[in-house]
Formats: C-alpha cells, structure tokens, sequence
C-alpha cells in the first residue's frame, strides 16, 4: 500500500492575521512590505494570497498619506538656463527641470503641487535619498 504524501506550502506569518475581516496596522504593514518586496501589480499579488485587493490599495494610499504628511516640501537651489537647441525639441512655456540622484524631472507650467510631490517622493524612493 502506498500513501500520497502531498507537500504543503508554508504560508508567511502575516498571512493568517490578513485573511481576516479587519487589519490592523501592523498587520497592514506587513501585507504592504511583501507586496513591494515581491513586486508587480496590487491585484495579483492579493489574488494570489486570496486578499481583497481595495485592502491594500487603501492602506498604501493611508500609508503615502501619513509620509507626506510627515515630510514637508522644502526648497532646494536651481539654476535656470535657456533651453540648448535640440535638447528638449521646441519650448512651448515655461518649465522647471529638476535632476534628482542622476534622474532628471521636466515640470511643465500648470502642473499641480500634488502631481509635482508624488513624482518627486517617487524619485526619492527609488533613488534612497
């Protein structure tokens, strides 16, 4: 007589604690770190842990809330020179080119704060500044 021994996976320690109805913090924390470690969309990532993806997309929207909040915008030194030809094609209006850690950031006239900000968090974020 053979026996079928089926492997089984080990599920990570937070996964238990977000498969319930309501999360806490530090639960929502950890459910937000692995998602960045592994990478890739939000739905997937909850599709495949059997999450509900609105969960995650709320506490990261919660979480950028709280940095932001946390970290003020501040000015930094510019310089402003005409455009070189061929550099950016035609000027149409003004704008700002920030560079940043070796990326650089063009800020057309009449972007919003709030625009400008998350580009430049983003920015932050992957460069580690």
């Amino acid at each position: 007589m053979t026996t079928n021994t089926a492997t089984t996976k080990t599920e990570p320690a937070w996964l238990e604690a977000a498969r319930r109805p309501r999360w806490t913090a530090e639960v929502a924390a950890q459910v937000v770190r692995a998602w960045e470690a592994e990478g890739g969309a939000q739905s997937a990532f909850m599709r495949k842990h059997g999450l509900p993806r609105e969960r995650l997309r709320f506490w990261t929207k919660r979480r950028e809330g709280k940095e932001g909040a946390r970290t003020a915008m501040s000015f930094v030194p510019v310089e402003v020179a005409p455009a070189r030809p061929g550099e950016a094609g035609l000027v149409q209006g003004e704008a700002v080119l920030v560079e940043v850690g070796g990326v650089r950031v063009r800020v057309e006239a009449g972007a919003s704060q709030g625009l400008v900000a998350r580009v430049l968090r983003a920015v932050k974020e992957v460069q580690g500044c």
